[in-house]
């Protein structure tokens, strides 16, 4: 009886202790470091190439093309993510770095003028 007690009191620790372990940072603010950063840019850039509606860039008419954008901007974060690089002191170097193998494949995702675009900053960045 003692050891089934010892063993059940044991498994409830490690399952709190699960539980209480820090989740997977998911915006730019809980960045810990430059790596997680450019994880959750690229999550970021699979969110907008899932919501923007592709169209080729000769089809949208320009009202359409700025809300497209501003919807991208709004998503993309961008302030949010310079302002963490800046407080974690990550260089555009090593954040590019990190970025060229971190951001393989997203181009196989881009179905059009508008998200080749928005992708182009960070492939250029492996160049």
């Amino acid at each position: 009886m003692f050891n089934l007690t010892k063993i059940s009191l044991v498994i409830v620790i490690a399952i709190l202790a699960l539980s209480c372990a820090k989740a997977e940072p998911t915006k730019p603010g809980q960045a810990r470091n430059c790596e997680e950063l450019v994880q959750i840019g690229r999550d970021v850039a699979e969110l907008v190439l899932d919501q923007i509606e592709e169209k080729e860039l000769n089809d949208i008419q320009e009202q359409e093309l700025n809300k497209v954008i501003k919807k991208i901007d709004d998503l993309a974060q961008t302030e949010k993510f310079l302002t963490r690089s800046s407080e974690l002191n990550c260089s555009e170097e090593e954040l590019n770095k990190v970025a060229c193998l971190s951001y393989q494949g997203l181009s196989q995702k881009a179905r059009g003028d508008v998200t080749r675009e928005y992708l182009r900053p960070y492939f250029e960045a492996c160049g």
